[in-house]
């Protein structure tokens, strides 16, 4: 939708809470993430001086989540996706 139902603000703190507790529900919380991860834009000024800080946290995560031996292949190839997500977005910061 245009424009999102969600600020930004809430958005980066949707993506931030749903990284904390990644192992429980993770196919439903990686898609989430994913679709709002794609919808963050780091240059909207609301957020720009914390995007880069927790999509870092969120990425750290994500990788750790990545190497557990409890993660599914299908869960890591998700994970990965989303990674290059989050690089994207993180490349696009100021």
């Amino acid at each position: 939708m245009v424009p999102l139902p969600l600020s930004q603000g809430v958005l980066l703190s949707l993506l931030q809470q749903l990284s904390c507790d990644i192992s429980s529900e993770t196919p439903r919380k990686l898609a989430w993430m994913t679709d709002v991860a794609a919808a963050i834009n780091p240059a909207d000024p609301r957020i720009a001086a914390h995007v880069r800080r927790i999509l870092d946290q969120v990425y750290r995560t994500l990788g750790h989540q990545r190497t557990l031996p409890t993660t599914s292949p299908s869960e890591a190839s998700t994970i990965r996706l989303l990674m290059h997500v989050i690089n994207s977005v993180l490349l696009s910061c100021k």
